[in-house]
């Protein structure tokens, strides 16, 4: 994964981006669950800082598979 402002350097170990990974598509799935387990509204307006929460899902798992793919 490459960060395009290069004023920033990211630097994950392959266990550490594996976690990532995993962290980012859980989240993606507790905002698409439709069932009990479903993030909140709250929940998901915090953390998708003004996105939608399909947008947020959508990028989630984006990342993630980014991440699969580099490990």
């Amino acid at each position: 994964m490459s960060v395009i402002d290069p004023a920033v350097s990211v630097r994950l170990s392959a266990s550490e981006a594996r976690r990532l990974a995993g962290l980012l598509a859980e989240v993606a799935h507790l905002l698409e669950d439709p069932g009990p387990q479903r993030l909140v509204d709250a929940q998901a307006e915090t953390l998708g800082q003004g996105a939608g929460r399909p947008e947020l899902a959508g990028w989630a798992r984006g990342v993630a598979a980014e991440l699969r793919a580099q490990v």
